[in-house]
């Protein structure tokens, strides 16, 4: 059987580990909730944690004040090992386990919901929509982390193959791939990102294989799309400064969505603020409209 295992940081220092039972965790300060934080410190329902085969996922049901995925505010998003869930001056790491380590464990018992917590869930459920409908559009979104994930990891430095026969097969795969990819580039951004280590591996098996002029158009190809690549991206994210700033919604939305497809596959606080950023957006979007 598997926990959800909460390691809970209290602003006076203390650490506190608790293994919960069962596919949804309440965070709150309601005496039902199975992770239980003072009244000062959290609303009565703060927090719906549910576990599935796809990961962890956190959903806020009180946004006074919103609860945090890495200091950014969230409705809903997937929670990674290393993400702190802040509630309140509370913080919390999530992740799913097999073994409790002695370590108390929190069974939950089965019983059918009753009406008044189904009116409840209703009534967090309205809050939110109020709180992003209502928002002070004066304000504006949050502002964007600093730290943004790389487009790619380190060049590809060797040939997955030593002979050099399966190196040159695998050196024309990879070119054919790539080719076709930049190609698909202009109407999906993420062939365009893909098709930069292809080139890679065409250009060191071009070079395993023993080609060395197809092995530097490779590397040539593959640079000039990289730089390409990344000055498009900045484009990209310094238009969405502006647009925010001057608070047209719709194209930001734009922008949001091109940016998170850059980011295809990435995670981290950036990818994190565009997917709540794309939410709030086109929650002003609808009631614009």
């Amino acid at each position: 059987m598997s926990f959800l295992r909460f390691q809970i940081r209290h602003p006076t220092g203390q650490i506190e580990h608790l293994n919960v039972e069962g596919e949804r965790v309440l965070i709150g300060s309601g005496a039902h909730c199975e992770i239980r934080l003072p009244i000062d410190q959290a609303a009565v329902e703060a927090v719906l944690i549910q576990k599935s085969a796809a990961g962890v996922y956190a959903q806020a049901l009180s946004f006074e004040p919103p609860p945090t995925i890495n200091n950014a505010p969230f409705s809903q998003a997937p929670l990674q090992a290393e993400s702190a869930l802040g509630v309140g001056p509370v913080q919390i790491y999530v992740t799913i386990s097999d073994a409790v380590g002695g370590e108390a464990v929190i069974a939950k018992k089965q019983q059918k919901t009753s009406p008044l917590t189904l009116v409840l869930v209703a009534l967090c459920a309205l809050a939110a929509a109020y709180y992003f409908l209502m928002q002070d559009e004066d304000k504006g979104p949050a502002r964007a982390p600093t730290q943004v994930p790389d487009l790619w990891d380190a060049p590809v430095a060797a040939c997955p193959q030593n002979a050099p026969e399966q190196a040159m097969a695998r050196a024309r795969e990879a070119a054919a791939v790539a080719d076709a990819r930049r190609e698909r580039r202009p109407f999906h951004v993420q062939d365009g990102v893909a098709a930069v280590p292809l080139y890679e591996v065409a250009s060191v098996c071009f070079k395993q294989g023993g080609d060395p002029g197809a092995a530097a158009e490779a590397a040539s190809r593959a640079a000039a799309l990289r730089a390409e690549m990344q000055q498009d991206f900045r484009t990209h994210r310094v238009r969405l400064d502006h647009l925010l700033a001057v608070k047209d919604w719709v194209a930001s939305r734009r922008e949001v969505r091109v940016l998170l497809a850059y980011m295809d596959g990435k995670t981290g606080d950036y990818v994190t603020w565009l997917s709540n950023l794309d939410r709030s957006l086109k929650l002003k979007v609808g009631r614009a409209t």
